[in-house]
């Protein structure tokens, strides 16, 4: 099953394995590679590529001709009515505040009112090869972060590709089926699937928390990634759900990544050249994690987008869980940087092969990640950070 795949992670391995570096063959497995956490336990990365059939990019058809702060808001408007979103799910937003739908109107207006032409041009560049459900939800995040906006603005200035990396959406919890109905819709109604890979389709955390991942690659080489996490039922005072109540379903964080051509090669820009670039901005980074994955997956947040207008019943309830609940509900938003090492260029037109898409080098679009899952370790370090590092 997935013989092609199996063969390719095989290969992959037997490549990357050879080096000076700190990775190490599993001698249980020959797609996977081991990679030494610092503790002295071993990380597992299964290198096989997910096994999906090929999507349509649809978000084209709305944001190709943005030229204007007003177009891009009708455009996002437009896309979100093509397709069943959250809101349009029975029961999904049972536990939604009404400031949630405040939240994200006073977003959408302020765009309109106050986002520069070239900022919309920006946005719209970025999202429009995407699907219909990135695009609409990165709009979302695109407009509500500041560091975002930077970074595609640093991105033209030193002649980088952004790549959407992957989406985080937070859903109430698991008593209520939040995320599993999150999921359902979009399998049912966006093209969205698990991996074939047992155990990259569903995370547990001791934390008190859990999480779908699910895949998409579209026809023009773009490759998607969403996180779907909810609280897990009996723990009040794990934040998800409360990030669920206050802001919906807006994305925790849109983790972006970037690449460059070097004689004519696309290879990744290291996490410590994003973190140095954002800085000069003027804007914090955050603690990093990943670097015992010599560059597999690397990541670091910048310091969150405060929200100081929650609601003074929506505090009061969440002091009554737990105290800290009612300054960390403020982190309501987060820019992930990610950098993923690449696919060595002569293994690239074998790789999309295995979608049945003809390699360019000259697209942007057609990176390819030696790693393309998560790891759970990382993805437990993402939560725990945004809540417990104000900004």
């Amino acid at each position: 099953m997935n013989y092609p795949h199996n063969q390719f992670g095989t290969q992959l391995v037997a490549e990357i394995s050879g080096g000076q570096g700190n990775l190490r063959i599993d001698p249980n497995n020959p797609q996977k590679v081991l990679a030494p956490y610092p503790g002295g336990e071993w990380a597992v990365l299964d290198l096989t590529p997910f096994s999906v059939d090929v999507q349509v990019a649809d978000a084209g058809d709305y944001f190709n001709s943005v030229t204007t702060a007003g177009g891009l808001i009708n455009a996002y408007r437009a896309a979100k009515r093509a397709k069943p979103f959250e809101e349009d799910l029975s029961n999904a937003c049972d536990h939604v505040s009404k400031y949630a739908f405040e939240f994200l109107e006073h977003i959408l207006s302020r765009a309109t009112e106050t986002l520069e032409d070239d900022d919309a041009r920006r946005i719209a560049g970025f999202v429009t090869n995407l699907d219909l459900y990135s695009a609409v939800k990165g709009v979302e995040s695109l407009l509500n972060s500041q560091a975002d906006l930077a970074l595609l603005k640093l991105a033209e200035d030193q002649e980088w590709a952004l790549h959407f990396d992957h989406l985080a959406i937070r859903c109430g919890c698991s008593g209520n089926n939040d995320a599993k109905r999150v999921v359902e819709n979009l399998q049912r109604h966006h093209g969205y699937t698990p991996s074939q890979l047992k155990g990259e389709n569903y995370y547990r955390f001791d934390e008190g928390w859990d999480a779908y991942l699910l895949y998409k690659v579209l026809e023009n080489g773009q490759q998607l990634r969403l996180f779907i996490d909810q609280s897990t039922s009996g723990n009040r005072s794990q934040i998800i759900q409360h990030w669920n109540h206050a802001y919906g379903y807006t994305a925790h964080h849109l983790a972006i990544r970037a690449t460059r051509l070097v004689h004519k090669k696309r290879i990744e820009v290291s996490l410590s050249e994003l973190i140095s670039a954002i800085e000069n901005r003027g804007f914090k980074a955050m603690t990093p994690t990943g670097q015992y994955t010599d560059g597999l997956l690397e990541q670091v947040f910048t310091r969150p987008e405060r929200n100081r207008n929650i609601p003074h019943q929506i505090r009061q309830r969440l002091k009554q869980i737990d105290e800290t609940l009612e300054v960390s509900i403020e982190n309501g938003k987060l820019l992930e940087l990610l950098s993923r090492r690449e696919i060595a260029h002569e293994m690239k037109p074998a790789y999309f092969s295995l979608y049945g898409i003809t390699f360019d080098n000259d697209n942007p679009l057609h990176t390819a990640p030696v790693y393309p899952y998560f790891l759970p370790a990382q993805a437990a370090h993402v939560i725990r950070t945004s809540v417990t590092v104000q900004g």
